[in-house]
């Protein structure tokens, strides 16, 4: 996710671009900037409920 949306992007211009790859790659939209946020924090309380 951070590959598509740079850490150095606000919340909400990411999830902008991670509803478009989400779309794409058929994964509910919540899980884009869930992983966003793990990726970043590494706490994977930002993970809580979601599949990946």
């Amino acid at each position: 996710m951070l590959e598509v949306a740079s850490a150095y992007l606000s919340d909400t211009d990411a999830a902008d671009v991670l509803a478009l790859l989400c779309e794409e790659i058929g994964e509910p939209l919540e899980h884009g900037p869930a992983a966003r946020r793990y990726a970043l924090s590494g706490d994977r309380r930002a993970l809580h409920g979601t599949v990946l």
